[in-house]
């Protein structure tokens, strides 16, 4: 017959010539057992948990994902004799005061530990409570102090319309959408025009720097991260954190603008990553990043593109003489230049250097 404990005589040995329960009454796994609490925010009911802020609400209460934080925090919160193994959290229920809000999460949980090195892995199950304290999580908080938390700063090197403007701004604005609050509202807080671009205000630090980089990308800008002053707290003599700013950047010139870029012509077609042009001597597109475009430092040809008519081909189709509508005035050039026209083609275009460069269409 297997071998029965020595105190009680009912049960089979689990160690020590005890049974587990004998056992665990002179050799406990648990040495303190505590209440716990956690912040729940009185707005949107984001819960924080030791001082940092889920993406966890109270409504997922009971879910398999809160469940397995509040393990986490009593195997953290508890005090044990040696270490756990492994805690599991279950029967969750969220209790309400005389008010009928909610106080107190209740529920069971299995323990699976050891008193010491030596001794087999045991299960233990103990009630827990977790005192629900409010507060107001830092989106709200924001929110409500009418503050933000980080800048998205557009500039450009020239004077911006204001049409330009508020295209700008309904584009920041759909792409803060893409990147919600906890509670699903829009992260921009408020922006303001300026001559040479607009200040975005945000209320986190990553819509910022996301909006920031899908802006700059589109538009061909340079980002730059930096901070700006925030002031001081007073009852402490101390400056507050720094708040982050994204500067974007934009570039010196637009699509459809002719440059000399590195000794040749080229027009700006666009901007997505990178610098699309037209190089009028490879009669191809081109692409650059960025910054190498900007420390090649091109020069802008200021003409304006004028309106020229095909007249006719000659010498057997490599000249063409075009006319320039406004004045009548006709020249010759290389056919090549306006390849695909046909005599009485419209089309418009710059004189440069006794080269013809044909206008192509932005992207």
């Amino acid at each position: 017959m297997a071998s029965k404990c020595i105190a009680c005589g009912l049960k089979e040995i689990f160690f020590s010539r005890l049974c587990q329960q004998c056992y665990l009454k002179n050799h406990p796994i648990l040495k303190k057992e505590k209440d716990l609490h956690i912040v729940v925010c009185n707005i949107c009911e984001l819960i924080s948990l030791k001082g940092h802020w889920t993406n966890f609400y109270l409504t997922d209460i009971g879910t398999i994902s809160v469940n397995t934080q509040l393990a986490m925090l009593i195997s953290q919160e508890w005090d044990f004799f040696y270490r756990i193994n492994q805690t599991k959290t279950h029967d969750i229920k969220l209790d309400e005061d005389v008010n009928g809000y909610p106080s107190d999460i209740t529920g069971l949980v299995d323990i699976s530990a050891s008193p010491d090195p030596f001794v087999p892995l045991m299960t233990i199950s103990r009630e827990f409570i977790v005192h629900i304290e409010w507060g107001e999580c830092s989106e709200c908080r924001t929110r409500l102090t009418g503050s933000y938390t980080s800048k998205l700063q557009i500039r450009s090197p020239k004077e911006v319309e204001e049409n330009h403007l508020e295209a700008w701004s309904a584009e920041i604005e759909t792409m803060g959408q893409s990147h919600p609050l906890s509670d699903g509202k829009n992260p921009l807080f408020k922006i303001n025009f300026l001559k040479s671009g607009l200040d975005a205000l945000f209320q986190t630090k990553p819509s910022a720097y996301a909006v920031g980089r899908t802006f700059a990308s589109k538009y061909g800008g340079i980002i730059s991260v930096t901070t700006e002053f925030a002031g001081f707290d007073k009852s402490k003599s101390k400056e507050y954190p720094r708040k982050p700013v994204v500067l974007v950047t934009l570039p010196e010139f637009d699509p459809g603008e002719i440059l000399i870029l590195n000794d040749k012509p080229i027009q700006i077609l666009g901007y997505n990553a990178k610098v699309e042009y037209w190089d009028f001597n490879k009669k191809n597109i081109e692409k650059v990043p960025i910054k190498s475009f900007v420390n090649s430092k091109p020069r802008l040809i200021e003409k304006e593109f004028r309106r020229f008519q095909l007249v006719n081909f000659e010498q057997g189709g490599k000249v063409a003489q075009i006319m320039d509508t406004y004045n009548f005035e006709t020249y010759f050039i290389d056919a090549t230049d306006i390849a695909g026209f046909s005599e009485g083609s419209v089309f418009e275009g710059i004189l440069f250097n006794g080269t013809f460069l044909l206008r192509q269409k932005n992207k």
